[in-house]
């Protein structure tokens, strides 16, 4: 990791001391539960904890002089009654409303790597289940779940349609919002984006004058770059109406306008058109397809690759179907659900789509992330600017969580599965894995500038 990776170096480095709130015998025993609930991340040593609840009172997990490395400050007992009630998550969603506050550099992902370290010795690895975290997390599932095309459109609307310029500085000039491939002599973000699109071209075998159908092209780089230096003919279906306007100027930017179609639609509409594909291809979005849209995501697939085609889906994956973080749908992707890699590759074996290849790439994104949790910690005063009422406090740490987060979730269970699929098994031997072509030859590393495409 470059040292300009380090995520969030300065997420808060003072907080002004709240006045104690010793409260009545109620708030006494919910505050002798809250400790409770906090004394597991004392335990591991890894950093020097500091903990100080709403009536003063103090826990420290050294004993040495020095400042902690992390310390947790409930500054209210509101913030100690959602700890109680919904821990882990009503923890950090009290840090996130301001009811408390974490003192330090990188506090989620020390926090996390405390938590990590303290259920260590547990089955599975994990804390144990919290009855109301979990029916919170099934509730929202469902009442969230992309089913519903109206839905999932709402659900891509309230990730995707933030302010443009946000989502520019904290990805960089390629816009791309998937992992990066570091190969090395890498050096920087940019240039880790434009290896992945080569990559995952190559993987695609194109050709020029393959038609490729990709679902969900974010803000347009990957489209732009099939076009430009393959010669194929893109369509692109992607929902969110912001990132299509987006996306349209920047094709006719780049004269490639004639050359890519862009329907405002959801991936299961793709049947509609009545169109067949030598490629497919998308990147980063298999996840938004949903807990409960396994069987229909595969199929739109297979409905419209023609027989021997071949496909590359890029999704982070989990080796099990586990339920999607409670933060993670309230405050940043609504309907969002990490894959299971292998109930994944059986629905893809069911549509008559056969695997070629599976390529674990969890390093890689790893490191794009701590690159994008930098950038948005470097560009803070100037995304603050864009819209004050909108980029507030409460959004600095909800996005913190989630980057900060997702970098220690890779660490721990996290992967990035690169699937290489054809449509048909006979099909299947005429994909060469040995072909030097898809790994060897030139990548951007060096001084290599990238073409923003822009």
């Amino acid at each position: 990791m470059t040292e300009a990776a380090q995520p969030n170096e300065a997420i808060i480095t003072d907080v002004a001391p709240a006045p104690p709130h010793r409260g009545g015998p109620f708030e006494r025993w919910i505050r002798g539960l809250c400790k409770k609930f906090i004394a597991p991340l004392g335990r591991a040593h890894q950093y020097r904890l500091k903990v100080t609840y709403a009536d003063g009172s103090t826990f420290e997990n050294f004993a040495a002089a020095g400042e902690p490395d992390i310390e947790i400050v409930f500054r209210n007992p509101r913030g100690e009654r959602r700890t109680v009630l919904f821990f882990p998550d009503g923890l950090i969603e009290g840090w996130i409303d301001g009811d408390i506050d974490f003192v330090g550099t990188r506090p989620v992902t020390k926090l996390a790597e405390l938590a990590h370290q303290a259920f260590a010795d547990t089955p599975g690895r994990v804390m144990p289940v919290n009855p109301f975290v979990r029916a919170k997390q099934i509730a929202r599932e469902l009442r969230q779940n992309n089913r519903s095309l109206a839905r999932a459109k709402r659900n891509a609307d309230f990730h995707y349609a933030i302010d443009a310029r946000f989502f520019e500085m904290m990805l960089g000039t390629t816009v791309g919002y998937s992992e990066g491939y570091w190969v090395p002599g890498t050096q920087t973000l940019d240039q880790a984006k434009y290896n992945n699109y080569e990559y995952v071209c190559r993987k695609l075998r194109l050709k020029a004058g393959d038609r490729v159908l990709e679902v969900g092209s974010g803000w347009g780089y990957m489209p732009i770059y099939m076009a430009k230096k393959y010669g194929v003919e893109v369509t692109v279906y992607n929902p969110v109406k912001a990132q299509n306007d987006y996306m349209l100027e920047r094709f006719k930017r780049q004269g490639v306008a004639d050359r890519i179609r862009l329907y405002e639609k959801d991936h299961r509409e793709i049947v509609q058109e009545g169109a067949v594909y030598d490629k497919f291809v998308t990147i980063g979005v298999q996840e938004h397809a949903g807990r409960y849209c396994y069987k229909q995501w595969a199929h739109s697939i297979a409905a419209v690759l023609k027989p021997g085609g071949t496909g590359v889906v890029s999704t982070t994956s989990l080796m099990h179907r586990e339920y999607t973080n409670g933060v993670i749908l309230a405050r940043i992707f609504p309907g969002g659900h990490i894959p299971s890699l292998p109930l994944t590759l059986q629905v893809f074996d069911e549509a008559g789509l056969m695997l070629v290849e599976v390529e674990s790439l969890w390093p890689h994104y790893q490191r794009t992330l701590m690159e994008w949790a930098a950038n948005v910690e470097r560009h803070w005063p100037e995304i603050r600017k864009l819209n004050p009422d909108f980029f507030t406090e409460s959004f600095r740490r909800k996005w913190a969580f989630y980057l900060e987060g997702t970098v220690e979730n890779f660490a721990y269970a996290l992967d990035l599965s690169h699937i290489v699929f054809v449509k048909g098994r006979n099909a299947s031997g005429n994909y060469d894995l040995k072909d030097a072509r898809v790994r060897e030859g030139a990548f951007a590393t060096g001084d290599t500038v990238i073409d923003p495409l822009r």
